[in-house]
């Protein structure tokens, strides 16, 4: 009974905070990368191309001394350098970073909501860790017949589903609280992480009330433990394709 109520008090918490907290991740809006229903960001690119356009051309007529003149003899405004461009592109982000961390003008709602955010991408190197550690100790253990190795693996499951649960919970503060996102790779990541943290649960809760059981059994556990493993190494791969804006990280 009193678990049923921590659980409950603890959603309520999350959609309280949800509620009056706008969606932000570790770095800025969600939104910027993908989050929430939204519309697409083609009408954006198409701006920028004919911006970059545009300033192509006047570089090109001010080369050749053919810029029309502005009333009163001025020149229209020559766009930026390829020294100022890079100042652009290299500091550009620095700033909207810095700009991003200032939540002195935010409410302590909204300040602890991104701070939440951010422990998501701490919270998250523990589970895939000690699930992957489980699952290499169990099969070492079945294979060689360890009681010992498979306790330990029992052991690294339990941390493991625990981290597990706690990195799904922190993931929709740092992405918001969607129920679909147009980026179908955040949408995949969300899911699927809550699938991994509930099987991780039920494995580990398994682990620990068939631990004495039979040889066939032991293989089937350990066979679901692999299931369990490739869905967290799945679901590291989605995480950092997300934060490194698709499969361009990945170019050798």
């Amino acid at each position: 009974m009193l678990t049923q109520r921590f659980r409950t008090l603890t959603l309520c918490i999350a959609f309280a905070l949800a509620s009056f907290s706008g969606p932000v991740l570790a770095h800025g809006d969600p939104t910027e990368m993908g989050a929430g229903p939204g519309t697409s960001d083609q009408h954006h690119k198409e701006a920028m191309g004919s911006d970059v356009a545009q300033s192509a051309e006047m570089q090109g007529m001010m080369d050749e001394g053919t810029m029309p003149m502005m009333p009163y003899g001025s020149a229209p405004a020559a766009p930026e350098s390829d020294h100022m461009g890079g100042m652009s592109d290299d500091h550009g982000g620095m700033m909207a970073h810095d700009e991003a961390e200032d939540n002195s003008n935010k409410s302590f709602g909204e300040r602890l909501f991104i701070w939440l955010g951010k422990l998501h991408i701490v919270v998250i190197h523990f589970p895939i860790a000690m699930i992957v550690a489980a699952f290499a100790a169990e099969a070492f253990g079945v294979a060689r017949n360890k009681p010992d190795w498979r306790s330990a693996a029992r052991i690294m499951l339990v941390i493991g589903a625990l981290g597990a649960v706690a990195a799904a919970f922190l993931g929709w503060f740092a992405g918001g609280f969607y129920l679909y996102d147009r980026n179908l790779i955040l949408t995949t990541h969300r899911y699927l992480g809550m699938t991994v943290a509930i099987g991780a649960v039920l494995l580990a809760w398994a682990g620990l009330s068939r631990f004495h059981h039979g040889r066939s059994e032991e293989r089937i556990f350990a066979i679901l433990l692999a299931l369990l493993t490739i869905g967290v190494l799945v679901q590291a791969f989605l995480g950092g394709t997300f934060m490194h804006g698709g499969m361009n990280h990945m170019n050798f």
